[in-house]
């Protein structure tokens, strides 16, 4: 269990970088500000164990200590959402305890299959429970912290 996003980024060089931007198989998602973030590789990298479900990214933002988990997904975005609430608690169980307001959750898919509805019931129950936001998009996601 890490104490500080320093000690967990030493820790983990080789999962780490400075960037603000994440992709794979046609889908971005990318950190809109002159801050510094550092993206962390956490399938197959931080977390390697294949018997849990994980996210694909995660940032740290350096301003307020904010976390972003991001799944780059094809359409299925029910699993998505599972990969970043297993992450959430393996990280709270393990890696690093991160306050909920502090928690955001990224979904970029290649396409959306639910109606407006279930996607903001979705968000609601994500922020009630895990987190401060919870965003979907398709495709592409351009995030401008606030």
């Amino acid at each position: 269990m890490h104490n500080s996003f320093d000690e967990l980024i030493i820790a983990n060089q080789g999962c780490c970088s400075k960037s603000k931007v994440a992709s794979e198989n046609g889908k971005r998602f990318e950190i809109d500000s002159k801050e510094d973030f550092t993206k962390i590789r956490i399938d197959n990298c931080l977390i390697t164990s294949q018997q849990v479900q994980k996210c694909d990214f995660g940032f740290v933002r350096y301003f307020n200590n904010d976390f972003y988990f991001v799944e780059l997904k094809g359409k299925d975005v029910k699993i998505a959402l599972d990969q970043i609430i297993s992450t959430i608690n393996i990280f709270e169980d393990s890696v690093i305890r991160i306050p909920k307001e502090k928690r955001f959750g990224f979904i970029v898919s290649s396409r959306n299959p639910l109606s407006g509805a279930e996607t903001n019931n979705l968000k609601q129950a994500f922020a009630k429970k895990h987190g401060r936001l919870l965003e979907i998009k398709s495709v592409q996601c351009k995030y401008v912290p606030k």
